[in-house]
C-alpha cells in the first residue's frame, strides 16, 4: 500500500513540474493584446475602447506602423468632417419637415372645404418646388454615405488583414509544446496500470 501512495505522490508531482514547466516557457514575439497579463490594458488608437481581440490587435500594428497611423488620422479627420458638413443640411431639412407637418396641421382646421383644397394645392405645389430644390444636395448626402459606409468596409477590411497576419505569426512561433500533455496521458497510463494490478490482486 506504501508502495501504490508513493508512486500516486511521484504522478502528481511529475504532473504539477509539467504543467509549471509550460507555463514558464517563453513565449516568441507576442503580441501585448495576446500576453497572459490581465492587468494589461491597451489604450485604443483610435479611441474605440474596445476589448475585441481584432481591434486589440490592429490598434497594437498602428503604434508602430506610420502608414496605418496616418489611415487611422485621415479617417478620424474625414469622420469629423463628415458630420460638420452634415450638420447645416440636417437642419435645413429638419426645420423645412416640421415647417410642413405644421401647415398640415392647420390645414386640417379649416372647415371650408374650397378654401381647404385650394390651400392644400399650393402647399403641395411648395413641396414639391422645395423638394426640386434639395434633390441636388439629397444626391450629394447619398453619395457622401455611400463613400463612408465604403470606408467603413475597407477600415473593417484592412483591420482583420492586419490581426491576421499577427495572429498567424504568433501561431506559428508559440505552438505550445505536445510533450507536457504527453507525458500527463503517460503516468495517467502508468497510474492506471497500477491500479489495475491491485484491483486484480484483491479480487
Amino acid at each position: 500500500m506504501k508502495k501504490i501512495l508513493l508512486s500516486l505522490c511521484l504522478l502528481i508531482v511529475i504532473s504539477c513540474t509539467s504543467r509549471k514547466e509550460n507555463k514558464t516557457v517563453p513565449q516568441a514575439d507576442v503580441p501585448k493584446a495576446l500576453q497572459d497579463n490581465k492587468e494589461n490594458k491597451l489604450t485604443s488608437y483610435s479611441k474605440r475602447g474596445s476589448e475585441d481581440l481584432v481591434e486589440k490587435l490592429y490598434d497594437e500594428k498602428v503604434k508602430s506602423t506610420p502608414a496605418l497611423q496616418e489611415i487611422e488620422i485621415l479617417t478620424d479627420k474625414l469622420n469629423d468632417a463628415g458630420d460638420d458638413s452634415l450638420e447645416t443640411y440636417n437642419d435645413f431639412k429638419a426645420k423645412n419637415q416640421q415647417y410642413y407637418n405644421s401647415a398640415s396641421s392647420h390645414l386640417n382646421s379649416i372647415k371650408d372645404s374650397l378654401l381647404k383644397k385650394e390651400i392644400q394645392w399650393v402647399i403641395e405645389r411648395n413641396t414639391l418646388a422645395y423638394n426640386n430644390k434639395i434633390s441636388g444636395l439629397n444626391d450629394l448626402v447619398t453619395n457622401l454615405n455611400g463613400k463612408s459606409g465604403s470606408a467603413d468596409d475597407h477600415h473593417s477590411a484592412l483591420m482583420i488583414l492586419i490581426s491576421l497576419g499577427m495572429m498567424k505569426e504568433y501561431q506559428e512561433k508559440n505552438m505550445p509544446s505536445p510533450i507536457p500533455i504527453e507525458s500527463v496521458i503517460n503516468n495517467y497510463s502508468n497510474l492506471i496500470q497500477k491500479m489495475d494490478s491491485v484491483i486484480h490482486k484483491n479480487k
